[in-house]
């Protein structure tokens, strides 16, 4: 990998039963290997970490965080009645490269937005992978938006955009993106230990994506991506993907650390070229 620009990526789930008090052995697989690659990327040093969670979603172009600091208390909407439904966050954002590559994804046709307000609504997502990637705020991020409307071409285009930036400010970046993997939830209450996949062919995917992602075969999953999406239920369409590949994060084979059920869903943590 280059010395600047994009040095390595990471693929986490953004779930917070990952955050959970007495998890699943399957959660507790999964929060532990995402924190084998927090220290494997807070070694690294980068400089910076592009982020993009599935769970901060937009609908008008794609909005960047230019917020130095967000910090408080989020109630998940789904989880607010577990032990995990509740996370304090204390983040730290790059803004001078933020607005960098901002500018990098104005000048390429694309409408980019800059959020800066207090209590801006951090997501589920941001907060579970900053906790366990970063326990103590070593690392500084700079996130996009997921846009609900923008095709898997349009967001590898936005990171493409994030690694011209890098390169330009002459910075070694990493690349984090929060996704999931099959997306089907477990309809009901269940005792954590009895977590599974949902469906035995969403199962049969992601294995598929995985094998596939730790044989270096990158653009054969792109290829893929959309049957995935409807035979699996991919979470949002598996674009996070995309995103990762277009900046560049994606070369060679993926490490796989861990993929277990997450409430039904298919969770995995993937990295790339952490040492």
């Amino acid at each position: 990998m280059a010395d600047t620009g994009i040095v390595a990526g990471a693929l986490l789930p953004g779930m917070p039963h990952l955050l959970a008090e007495k998890p699943a052995q399957c959660w507790a697989d999964l929060a532990a290997a995402a924190r084998e690659v927090g220290d494997r990327l807070r070694r690294l040093k980068p400089d910076v970490v592009l982020l993009l969670s599935t769970q901060w979603f937009t609908v008008l172009g794609h909005q960047f965080q230019c917020d130095p600091n967000p910090r408080g208390e989020h109630v998940d909407e789904n989880w607010y009645a577990y032990d995990y439904g509740e996370l304090r966050y204390d983040l730290r954002f790059d803004v001078p490269f933020t607005e960098r590559w901002t500018d990098h994804v104005n000048k390429a046709g694309m409408q980019a937005r800059r959020t800066r307000y207090d209590g801006f609504p951090i997501d589920t997502g941001t907060i579970v992978t900053s906790a366990l990637l970063d326990p103590d705020r070593e690392l500084r991020w700079a996130q996009v938006s997921c846009n609900l409307y923008a095709d898997a071409e349009t967001l590898a285009d936005v990171g493409a955009a994030g690694a011209a930036a890098a390169r330009e400010a002459g910075v070694r970046a990493a690349v984090v993106v929060v996704t999931g993997l099959s997306s089907g939830l477990i309809q009901q209450w269940i005792e954590p230990h009895s977590d599974h996949v949902s469906d035995p062919g969403h199962d049969r995917w992601n294995r598929r994506v995985l094998d596939l992602l730790t044989a270096g075969k990158v653009d054969e999953v792109l290829k893929i991506r959309e049957d995935f999406a409807r035979q699996a239920q991919a979470d949002s369409q598996f674009r996070a993907l995309a995103f990762a590949a277009g900046a560049g994060a994606t070369a060679g084979p993926a490490q796989l650390h861990a993929y277990g059920p997450l409430w039904g869903t298919g969770g995995a943590v993937l990295s790339w070229n952490l040492p």
